[in-house]
């Protein structure tokens, strides 16, 4: 011991240590592997892109069912650029090219194709598409007929090879 009240000797240092909790071997904290996790799941997040007309083209089916054309408003659709398609009838009349005015022009036809058939019983619509038109041109348009006639049942797709 030493005479000075301000001095302590080396045998009083080793005497201080504070004392650790103890913790049991099978508790196992997973706080990192959450982090990660929600950090992967933002990173895919913003890297992802949610645009389908960036979607490649239309898988070959395996099998479906048989629609008839004769029985069906078809609308042909064929590519003409990277993203851009034109639209016609059967009896080779074009849509416009602008997205508002095509609109307009094709409920206009399928409205026509389903009046004017009372008695041949049309009530399917038909897109009959080139093998290189792009899956997002395809849904853009059943999106508007599916908006345009929420009485009609389905679209069906065709695709030429």
């Amino acid at each position: 011991m030493s005479d000075n009240l301000g001095m302590v000797d080396d045998e009083d240092e080793d005497d201080f240590v504070l004392p650790r909790k103890s913790r049991e071997d099978d508790e196992m904290d997973i706080t990192p592997m959450i982090d990660i996790t929600f950090l992967l799941l933002i990173f895919f997040i913003v890297c992802s892109t949610m645009d389908p007309t960036k979607i490649g083209s239309i898988p070959e089916a395996e099998n479906g069912l048989a629609i008839s054309a004769k029985n069906s408003a078809v609308i042909f659709i064929k590519p003409s650029g990277p993203d851009n398609v034109v639209l016609s009838t059967p009896d080779g009349k074009e849509f416009s090219s602008d997205e508002d005015e095509q609109a307009t022009e094709i409920i206009e036809y399928i409205t026509s194709e389903l009046e004017r058939s009372l008695g041949a019983s049309k009530e399917h619509v038909m897109l009959f598409g080139d093998e290189e038109v792009k899956v997002g041109q395809v849904t853009r348009i059943q999106k508007l007929i599916g908006d345009a006639f929420e009485d009609l049942d389905s679209t069906y797709i065709a695709v030429k090879e």
